[in-house]
């Protein structure tokens, strides 16, 4: 469990991160961000705790001061009946956090994307963290299997929920080591560019980086279709997600800041820390704390 000297850590974090090279009051002076509150809202994916409960990441959650997480199914099953939404909605309440969304979630048939729509409309959210896909075979290793690719007829089925339901689709990428599943967060929008605008990005910046992108760029590009995102640090690799806490990454995360400011992002950015599943307090506590500190540090 994460103790008082874990938490000190967080403050001196932020010291760090405010300290950065590139200052806040540097930053103002070049006209490159506005000063006050950043828009967008600081949150946890829900992958982040798979090995935990509910009731032990909430706990973590509220030790943290996070208030929003993305609702993951292994912490509320996509069977749960209307009795067990309600009794996970005011845990989340009592420990001061907000269900905004749920996902990521598989889409491999329309079936899949009408359940996945009828769960969120019972938990009362309007975003879906989605991956549409179509099944198709393909060799792998000398043996043929079927592979999940990226679905065009998948959003455009989508699409029409949109519209049924008012709620917006939010697509995760997921790196170079998965090419047929959305790559980049370039990838994405321009299969739903064309389609009801409550389709768009949920702009994984670890994945896009590793894709070769900018994530930095890619906000400034898509910022207006992008409707969640997770953040993280990586190192660059293509072939594997080498997940780091936030402070020791190779990716610039004083340029993301910034550009989530310039686009005037209002959705959530949700830590999603993938490694050490089993004892992964310390690096969350890390990155979080590393990641308060640049938004005061933009905020000047």
């Amino acid at each position: 469990m994460m103790d008082r000297r874990s938490f000190l850590g967080l403050g001196a974090l932020a010291m760090l991160a405010a300290g950065c090279q590139t200052t806040g009051a540097k930053c103002a002076s070049a006209g490159c961000c506005k000063k006050g509150k950043v828009p967008f809202k600081l949150g946890v994916a829900g992958y982040t705790y798979n090995k935990f409960s509910i009731d032990e990441t909430l706990a973590f959650l509220e030790r943290l001061d996070v208030h929003y997480l993305c609702i993951k199914n292994f912490h509320l099953p996509f069977d749960s009946t209307p009795a067990q939404i309600a009794e996970f909605k005011k845990k989340c309440a009592d420990h001061g956090v907000t269900g905004y969304g749920v996902g990521p979630i598989y889409m491999a048939s329309n079936e899949e994307a009408k359940k996945a729509f009828d769960y969120a409309a019972a938990i009362g959210v309007k975003t879906v963290v989605a991956v549409p896909t179509e099944e198709k075979e393909m060799e792998v290793g000398g043996k043929k299997k079927k592979v999940r690719f990226h679905s065009r007829a998948r959003c455009e089925y989508l699409a029409g929920l949109c519209k049924e339901y008012d709620m917006r689709i939010a697509i995760h990428n997921h790196g170079p080591d998965i090419p047929y599943c959305f790559p980049t967060g370039e990838s994405a929008f321009n299969m739903v560019k064309d389609l009801d605008a409550r389709m768009g990005l949920c702009l994984d910046i670890g994945h896009d980086f590793r894709a070769g992108q900018n994530p930095a760029d890619s906000i400034r590009k898509y910022g207006s279709r992008i409707y969640d995102m997770h953040i993280k640090n990586v190192k660059f690799d293509p072939k594997k997600n080498i997940a780091v806490p936030m402070p020791r990454g190779d990716m610039d995360m004083w340029e993301i800041v910034k550009a989530l400011v310039e686009v005037n992002y209002t959705g959530c950015c949700s830590l999603e820390y993938e490694r050490d599943f089993k004892d992964n307090l310390a690096g969350v506590a890390e990155s979080i704390g590393y990641f308060k500190g640049l938004i005061k540090a933009v905020e000047g």
